[in-house]
């Protein structure tokens, strides 16, 4: 953003301001001192303007003047440069600040004894304000954590900045708009700031942060202002308990990515390795020509490669009739179709689920649903299959024999 600044300071910033005031000043003492002086100053002066008469006197009544001017001057100018802030002691921005340096971290504690309750803790780099110092005890202010650390896990104000982690420190606008001044005093305007902007903070004044504006310096009010010095602030209790819940969910998603990921490499490592030419008459994923191996395997697990075949197309024949479900995931999962499969609302049993995991014990259950899946077919249209030892043949207005299954 570009900064316009008032008519003062182009017309010399602080100096002229300086200028300016200590004109008043002069002026404004002048005519006191016309008023003491009356009694013993001519009348004919006396008719003329104050500050034009104090020319006109002798010599001598120049120099009592003058003098007089100087003192009261010189006295008024330090008292209202120390008054209005000008003379503020200029700290480091780290003053005032502590960096937790405890391998691991600091335990914070209610009160300035290691027997009160545990508030949070300080983790290594963490910082925080400094409140108060108490014999070994430090109290800290930190993010919502606010309780007694022992100072030796502490490093303090220029200390804290040689270990802190961070190579700038930014004071960010919190107010709606916040007055930027040439001095730390409030008096004379420099730019208005916005909130949110972010500045460079240099240093501690008084009541002010020096902020650093293109080439230039500006004072901001430190209630408009948060001074962010890029480490991580304690936390409490409650934080900590979130945060180890946050991280435990994020570990077993990126335990699950993997794992998944893992899973569908194997799919396809055992898809190349299958010697078939693999051309699906219908749109199936990796996932479903896996889970229709699982399925053969669950069903004609001890079958010839035949039989394994002849269920793969039960199952195409399925979905090709739309009368279970419109995909392989959903004919399979389909309730009371494949005995112990289903978990009865669309997703894998326990038990199959743990086929899917463990894949399919024969190389075959994958060519077979590879196979089926372009084209091949021993069962024609047949959508059912049972065990031969239960089939009731003369039920059947067709059927096939393979195995130890009758297709019909």
């Amino acid at each position: 953003m570009t900064y316009v600044t008032n008519e003062s300071r182009r017309c010399g910033g602080r100096d002229s301001s300086m200028k300016l005031r200590s004109s008043k000043v002069a002026m404004c003492l002048g005519t006191a001192m016309v008023a003491v002086l009356m009694p013993v100053v001519p009348s004919v002066v006396s008719a003329k303007p104050t500050y034009e008469q104090q020319k006109e006197c002798t010599q001598a009544q120049s120099d009592v003047r003058e003098a007089s001017y100087t003192v009261n001057v010189t006295d008024l100018v330090v008292s209202d440069t120390v008054a209005s802030g000008y003379q503020a002691e200029v700290k480091d921005i780290y003053a005032g600040m502590a960096v937790a340096i405890a391998e691991d971290y600091c335990e914070v504690y209610e009160n300035p004894d290691m027997e009160s309750q545990v508030l949070g803790r300080m983790y290594q780099n963490n910082i925080g304000t400094v409140v108060e110092v108490n014999d070994e005890w430090t109290k800290i202010s930190s993010g919502e954590l606010a309780g007694y650390v022992n100072s030796a896990n502490l490093c303090f104000d220029e200390e804290a900045r040689a270990v802190s982690t961070s190579d700038e420190v930014k004071a960010v606008v919190t107010a709606d708009t916040a007055d930027m001044y040439i001095a730390p005093n409030g008096l004379i305007s420099y730019a208005t700031a916005e909130n949110g902007e972010e500045f460079t903070a240099l240093s501690k004044c008084g009541e002010y942060i020096s902020v650093a504006v293109d080439s230039d310096v500006a004072y901001i009010n430190t209630e408009h202002v948060a001074i962010d010095y890029g480490m991580e602030l304690g936390m409490t209790n409650e934080e900590i308990e979130a945060k180890e819940e946050e991280e435990r969910i994020a570990a077993e998603e990126a335990q699950r990515i993997a794992e998944e990921e893992a899973r569908q490499s194997r799919i396809q490592a055992a898809m190349t390795n299958i010697e078939v030419t693999y051309n699906p008459t219908m749109t199936a994923s990796d996932d479903e020509v896996w889970l229709l191996a699982c399925v053969i395997d669950w069903e004609s697990g001890w079958e010839s490669y035949e039989g394994k075949l002849a269920v793969a197309n039960v199952v195409l024949n399925r979905v090709r009739s739309s009368q279970y479900g419109n995909s392989i995931t959903d004919v399979i999962y389909a309730r009371n179709q494949f005995s112990g499969v289903s978990d009865g609302n669309g997703g894998p049993s326990s038990t199959f689920q743990a086929r899917l995991s463990a894949g399919p014990r024969s190389s075959d259950c994958l060519k077979a649903a590879m196979a089926a899946l372009s084209g091949e077919n021993n069962i024609g249209n047949y959508t059912y299959f049972r065990a031969l030892q239960v089939a009731n043949l003369g039920a059947y207005s067709s059927y096939t024999i393979i195995g130890n299954h009758c297709f019909y």
